[in-house]
Protein backbone atom coordinates (compact mmCIF):
# COMPACT_ATOMS: atom_id res chain seq x y z
CA UNK A 1 0.00 0.00 0.00
CA UNK A 2 2.84 2.38 0.78
CA UNK A 3 4.44 1.47 -2.55
CA UNK A 4 1.29 2.52 -4.41
CA UNK A 5 1.30 5.84 -2.56
CA UNK A 6 4.94 6.42 -3.50
CA UNK A 7 4.19 5.61 -7.13
CA UNK A 8 1.31 8.11 -7.14
CA UNK A 9 3.43 10.83 -5.53
CA UNK A 10 6.37 10.25 -7.89
CA UNK A 11 4.05 10.28 -10.90
CA UNK A 12 2.49 13.59 -9.84
CA UNK A 13 5.88 15.15 -9.10
CA UNK A 14 7.28 13.95 -12.43
CA UNK A 15 4.20 15.22 -14.28
CA UNK A 16 4.36 18.64 -12.61
CA UNK A 17 8.14 18.80 -13.06
CA UNK A 18 7.86 18.05 -16.76
CA UNK A 19 5.42 20.90 -17.32
CA UNK A 20 7.50 23.22 -15.14
CA UNK A 21 10.53 22.42 -17.30
CA UNK A 22 8.57 23.14 -20.48
CA UNK A 23 7.35 26.46 -19.04
CA UNK A 24 10.89 27.43 -18.01
CA UNK A 25 12.41 26.58 -21.41
CA UNK A 26 9.71 28.45 -23.29
CA UNK A 27 10.09 31.50 -21.05
CA UNK A 28 13.88 31.47 -21.39
CA UNK A 29 13.70 31.24 -25.17
CA UNK A 30 11.14 34.03 -25.43
CA UNK A 31 13.15 36.28 -23.14
CA UNK A 32 16.32 35.68 -25.13
CA UNK A 33 14.50 36.48 -28.38
CA UNK A 34 12.80 39.61 -27.08
CA UNK A 35 15.37 41.01 -24.63
CA UNK A 36 18.76 39.86 -25.85
CA UNK A 37 19.95 43.46 -25.90
CA UNK A 38 19.99 43.31 -22.08
CA UNK A 39 22.50 40.46 -22.23
CA UNK A 40 24.64 42.39 -24.69
CA UNK A 41 24.46 45.48 -22.49
CA UNK A 42 25.55 43.54 -19.42
CA UNK A 43 28.41 41.89 -21.30
CA UNK A 44 29.61 45.25 -22.60
CA UNK A 45 29.63 46.62 -19.06
CA UNK A 46 31.87 43.91 -17.64
CA UNK A 47 29.52 41.12 -16.60
CA UNK A 48 30.59 37.52 -17.07
CA UNK A 49 28.57 35.39 -19.50
CA UNK A 50 26.76 33.72 -16.59
CA UNK A 51 25.96 37.05 -14.97
CA UNK A 52 24.62 38.38 -18.25
CA UNK A 53 22.22 35.43 -18.56
CA UNK A 54 21.19 35.40 -14.89
CA UNK A 55 18.09 37.67 -15.36
CA UNK A 56 16.79 35.22 -17.97
CA UNK A 57 17.44 32.23 -15.70
CA UNK A 58 15.76 33.91 -12.75
CA UNK A 59 12.68 34.82 -14.75
CA UNK A 60 12.43 31.29 -16.18
CA UNK A 61 12.67 29.75 -12.70
CA UNK A 62 9.98 32.08 -11.40
CA UNK A 63 7.70 31.25 -14.31
CA UNK A 64 8.27 27.53 -13.71
CA UNK A 65 7.85 27.24 -9.95
CA UNK A 66 5.42 29.98 -8.90
CA UNK A 67 2.46 28.15 -10.51
CA UNK A 68 3.52 24.94 -8.74
CA UNK A 69 3.54 26.70 -5.38
CA UNK A 70 0.12 28.16 -6.17
CA UNK A 71 -1.29 24.64 -6.44
CA UNK A 72 -1.21 24.21 -2.69
CA UNK A 73 -4.43 22.17 -2.65
CA UNK A 74 -2.78 19.39 -4.67
CA UNK A 75 0.29 19.29 -2.41
CA UNK A 76 -1.93 19.43 0.68
CA UNK A 77 -4.02 16.53 -0.60
CA UNK A 78 -0.89 14.47 -1.27
CA UNK A 79 0.42 15.29 2.20
CA UNK A 80 -2.90 14.35 3.79
CA UNK A 81 -3.02 11.09 1.84
CA UNK A 82 0.51 10.31 2.99
CA UNK A 83 -0.40 11.01 6.62
CA UNK A 84 -3.42 8.73 6.37
CA UNK A 85 -1.31 5.99 4.80
CA UNK A 86 1.28 6.39 7.57
CA UNK A 87 -1.41 6.16 10.28
CA UNK A 88 -3.01 3.06 8.75
CA UNK A 89 0.35 1.38 8.41
CA UNK A 90 1.28 1.96 12.05
CA UNK A 91 -2.08 0.90 13.51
Amino acid sequence: MIISYLIIVLAVVAWKGYYALLRALKCYQQDREQHDSLREYLLANGATPFQSRWPFYRHALQRAFVPMAAQWRLWGALLLLGAVMFLFRNC
